[in-house]
């Protein structure tokens, strides 16, 4: 598949996010931010009119403009490797590439081979869920890893000791990626990987829900993971900004969950709920 880049100039890293938060909502697979510019990346069948009208309106109503250039899916690799830089969250754990150097300073060291997952726009996201599960117990848990991208998370709750682990994402480079990825950590893995929606995962329930996506699905799908969801267990969200907090919630309230703990991290925010 060719993809376009369409970058993005004289913006801030202040409206780079406001920026991510209105386009995520789109078929879009990824954002480089800059300090003056955002890039973002669209495979070009998925460049449909409604994405080339909400981008036209998104510019005209901040004043910026844009430039597109189609790119061969073999340039995106060797973009990826000469940006990507490895995630630490503290002495907790890290999350590196497969061509870094092992990190020993950490509990738990995830490695990846990254393939489609452009840019660093959401290491403040993932950061922070890395960071809430720290504080969570997952031994013997049951966990979902919804919107699981390379699949990190579904391995660190492994590493955290959870005994079933699904994981899920509608892409299906972010499905094969995960599986790779599971099998670069783990002899004897046990996260079962799909590709889908949630509905794609067959009816179970979790004590754990992580949600690392973005606004508009988190609360379009609340109440499929609020039924998914275990009396007593925690969902981890994260993928939205300052100024959807409220909304969150008050999705949230409506299908009986409960606001725990809200981390901040630049415009990020994830939050912790519970099923009580």
């Amino acid at each position: 598949m060719n993809y376009l880049q369409i970058t993005i100039t004289d913006t801030s890293p202040e409206l780079n996010e406001i920026l991510i938060a209105h386009l995520e909502a789109y078929p879009f697979n990824g954002f480089e931010e800059g300090e003056t510019q955002l890039t973002a990346y669209i495979g070009v069948s998925d460049y449909s009119e409604q994405v080339a009208h909400v981008l036209q309106e998104t510019a005209k109503e901040h004043q910026l403009s844009y430039t597109t250039e189609e790119l061969q899916e073999k340039n995106w690799n060797a973009q990826w490797e000469s940006d990507y830089q490895p995630v630490l969250v503290e002495d907790f754990c890290a999350v590196r590439a497969t061509f870094h150097a092992p990190i020993t300073s950490v509990q738990y060291e995830i490695v990846i081979t990254p393939k489609m997952s452009f840019g660093t726009g959401h290491h403040a996201t993932t950061y922070m869920m890395m960071k809430q599960m720290q504080g969570l117990d997952f031994a013997q848990k049951s966990v979902l890893d919804y919107g699981c991208g390379t699949g990190v998370l579904a391995i660190l709750a492994q590493m955290l000791q959870a005994t079933t682990i699904d994981a899920v994402d509608i892409e299906d480079w972010a499905y094969a990626n995960t599986v790779e990825n599971v099998a670069i950590n783990s002899d004897e893995a046990i996260i079962k990987a799909y590709c889908g929606t949630i509905e794609t995962v067959p009816k179970r329930s979790y004590e754990i829900i992580l949600a690392n996506i973005n606004r508009n699905v988190l609360l379009d799908t609340m109440p499929d993971m609020a039924e998914r969801l275990l009396k007593g267990g925690s969902l981890l969200l994260s993928g939205f900004l300052e100024q959807d907090i409220e909304r969150i919630e008050k999705r949230a309230a409506e299908v009986g969950l409960q606001p725990q703990k809200l981390l901040k991290r630049e415009q990020w925010r994830c939050l912790l709920l519970s099923k009580n």
